[in-house]
């Protein structure tokens, strides 16, 4: 099989962060991957969530032939936004079958969890420099809730010099637009408050979870830096290259 995957940014790597999508392709690349990006066009996920049922229909149609065409059978799909994983793997093609969609959802993986089955392969490239962080981890729902829970600790824990002070798998608030919104801000903070205590009381140096969201709840919360975790692997590769240097 060639050594290629099928990248899926979504809004949030594309838009807002795009940092994480490069730091896929370089962690990718590390790993003997080329990266093939897909079109990019919401996954509907947020508008399903806000009840427009025909423009998610219509983006998640768009979106899944893209993959399907990239992907030829052959190539994995991957996602580094939680809610784009889920939708494509699960929610989408209840409300919007098609074969496409059954195809899409066998093939998609999250990024991390793609990485720690190369692991557990003896195929995932530990080349890494030593990093001296201490690490507090948020599991995001919508990983939670497809029982993905480990694969981001289990990869981090192999980059030297990292500290896991801690660990959150309860909900922070967000919510996808939910916690955005003016009607439910109190609410949301009210749940977040539980994450940002855990997070202050811990006293990490960084927070790392998957999902954008998640992070911006997080950070207006306890003011400290959030890292997706491709984003700490290419910063672990990285200090290896200039080790070697």
């Amino acid at each position: 099989m060639e050594q290629k995957v099928v990248y899926y940014p979504g809004c949030f790597a594309n838009y807002y962060n795009p940092e994480i999508g490069k730091s896929l392709v370089f962690v990718m690349e590390k790993n003997g991957f080329e990266v093939l990006v897909s079109r990019q066009l919401c996954c509907g996920m947020p508008m399903m969530a806000n009840s427009n049922l025909k423009g998610a229909e219509k983006n998640f149609r768009r979106i899944i032939l893209s993959l399907y065409e990239l992907s030829q059978g052959r190539f994995p799909i991957i996602t580094t936004c939680p809610s784009c994983n889920m939708m494509l793997k699960k929610e989408g093609k209840g409300f919007f079958p098609s074969q496409e969609a059954e195809y899409v959802s066998s093939h998609v993986w999250d990024a991390s969890e793609f990485l720690w089955e190369l692991d557990k392969n003896g195929k995932f490239n530990r080349d890494f420099g030593e990093l001296k962080l201490r690490v507090f981890y948020h599991n995001p729902c919508h990983l939670k809730v497809q029982k993905l829970t480990e694969a981001t600790l289990n990869l981090i824990k192999l980059i030297p010099g990292i500290e896991i002070v801690g660990a959150n798998y309860a909900c922070c608030g967000m919510g996808g637009s939910y916690g955005m919104k003016e009607k439910s801000f109190k609410i949301s903070n009210e749940i977040g408050k539980r994450v940002w205590d855990l997070v202050k009381e811990t006293k990490p140096d960084v927070v790392v979870t998957e999902c954008g969201g998640c992070g911006l709840q997080i950070r207006v919360g306890t003011g400290v830096k959030v890292l997706h975790p491709m984003e700490l692997l290419k910063e672990a590769y990285i200090l290896a290259l200039k080790r070697a240097a």
